[in-house]
């Protein structure tokens, strides 16, 4: 610095301090917002990767548990839907497991080689006793077939379940330590900008005001991302331990109970837990839907050509355990279109179980698939009290639930047909909703014969 006395750069002393101290505070704020804005995006980062491996690994497990248990089914009755069942499970698994060694990505592949080498062999162990079984139930060598499943020392999934545990740690650890560095890095930034205000105020009052009016606007959507991210995290909390964990046992126990000896009665009782833990299974899938909605993330669907009559038929026998008399199922025309069978299963589900719920108990629902020019239309009506105008823009909205008073409305949680929405938009349909007070309600979902996703990220199968 230079210049007369009393000046620095032909400037007062106090005017070019104040004008140091304002360049030297833009650029700390510059630099400590990079810091702060990378720490913040690593936690990210880290979170969304656990939620991505969980994911996997809840898929790889739901295709074991559903090729297990049908593959016991077609022992037991020789049923060749179950067959078709087993088939569709057991060839879920190699995505499943592709999916998961995607999930936690090539850079991290060598750290988890631990976890993947305990996982994927019980996999084998599992398919591997599985195509024994099926090819003497095949051979009708049925006898052989179930005494093979019932000497099995350990099943295979219990294998892989204390790996699945370790990664589960492993993935939260991460979050955790990111977090907590995400911060650490919050609050130093934080201690710097007081300073900085604080010599500000004494150099330059108006270049305070703009500082400080910045670090609470910033703080603001720090604040609200922070409580997104919380509401997050604790749904998937809730989904991946609370709920998966006991609902595996009792799935597992149920499916036990249905293959042993036991009268026809308990039998059947063993069914009905079976098929009232793959309702909950929908839940919480409807649950981790609603997460990556309002996280942002894409509706991940799998076009290809079936029929939404045998995905209508399939639900109905789903649901129809203690209710089957009150659904009728109607087919007209070619009912053939470009969707993802597995998601358009829980369209189904969601819209029957809402009809099944607030219809009128003496009268069946009705479930129709229709061919159109171009389209299929499913259909979904019931005869119950109808839906009120006031209400009805809002329905698709998520925790939206009935009114008190009408049948059902206590045991939603309100996500059933936002999901609908949600999923029927992901495969390019469209879905609305015709009701009239006292006369009943009917849900539409047109589904193009030939994809039109609104979504690039949206593949094909």
């Amino acid at each position: 610095m230079g210049g007369k006395t009393g000046r620095w750069f032909g400037l007062p002393k106090r005017v070019a301090l104040g004008f140091a101290v304002a360049i030297a505070s833009l650029v700390a704020s510059g630099v400590l917002s990079g810091v702060t804005l990378g720490k913040r995006t690593d936690a990210s980062v880290a979170a969304e990767m656990a939620a991505e491996t969980q994911l996997a690994l809840e898929e790889l497990e739901s295709a074991m548990l559903v090729s297990d248990a049908a593959l016991d089914a077609y022992i037991a009755g020789g049923d060749a839907r179950h067959r078709a069942l087993y088939e569709n499970g057991r060839g879920r698994i190699p995505d499943a497991v592709q999916h998961l060694t995607a999930a936690i990505g090539a850079e991290r592949i060598d750290d988890d080689g631990v976890y993947l080498g305990r996982i994927r062999p019980a996999v084998k162990r599992l398919v591997d006793g599985q195509g024994r079984a099926l090819a003497l139930a095949d051979a009708g060598r049925l006898e052989e077939a179930r005494m093979l499943r019932a000497t099995e020392a350990v099943p295979p999934l219990q294998r892989a379940h204390a790996a699945v545990e370790a990664l589960e740690a492993r993935e939260e650890s991460e979050v955790a330590r990111a977090m907590a560095s995400a911060r650490r890095t919050r609050t130093i930034s934080n201690a710097v900008f007081v300073g900085l205000d604080g010599l500000l105020l004494v150099f330059v009052l108006g270049a305070a005001r703009v500082v400080r009016q910045e670090i609470r606007a910033r703080e603001e959507q720090e604040a609200e991302r922070a409580r997104v991210l919380e509401v997050q995290q604790r749904i998937v909390a809730v989904v991946s331990h609370d709920l998966r964990n006991p609902l595996s046992g009792i799935l597992t126990a149920a499916w036990a109970l249905a293959r042993t000896d036991l009268p026809d009665d308990a039998k059947r009782a063993a069914r009905r837990i079976a098929a009232a833990g793959r309702r909950m299974e929908r839940l919480i899938r409807d649950l981790l839907d609603w997460s990556r909605a309002k996280a942002g993330a894409e509706i991940p669907v799998h076009l290809c050509e079936a029929d939404l009559y045998d995905v209508c038929a399939r639900v109905a026998e789903d649901l129809s355990d203690s209710r089957g008399h009150r659904i009728e199922l109607v087919r007209e025309g070619d009912t053939r279109a470009q969707f993802d069978p597995d998601r358009m299963e829980q369209v189904v589900a969601n819209l029957l179980s809402n009809a099944l719920k607030y219809g009128d108990p003496d009268r069946p629902v009705h479930v129709g698939a229709v061919g159109e020019d171009g389209s299929v239309r499913l259909e979904v009506r019931d005869e119950g009290p109808g839906l009120d105008p006031a209400i009805r823009a809002s329905i698709f909205e998520p925790f939206h639930r009935a009114p008190r008073g009408l049948p059902g409305a206590h045991s939603s949680v309100g996500l059933g047909l936002f999901v609908v929405r949600t999923l029927t938009e992901a495969q390019g349909a469209v879905v609305d909703v015709q009701s009239v007070p006292g006369q009943g309600t009917t849900f539409f979902v047109r589904v193009p014969r030939a994809a039109r996703l609104p979504r690039a990220e949206a593949r094909a199968g």
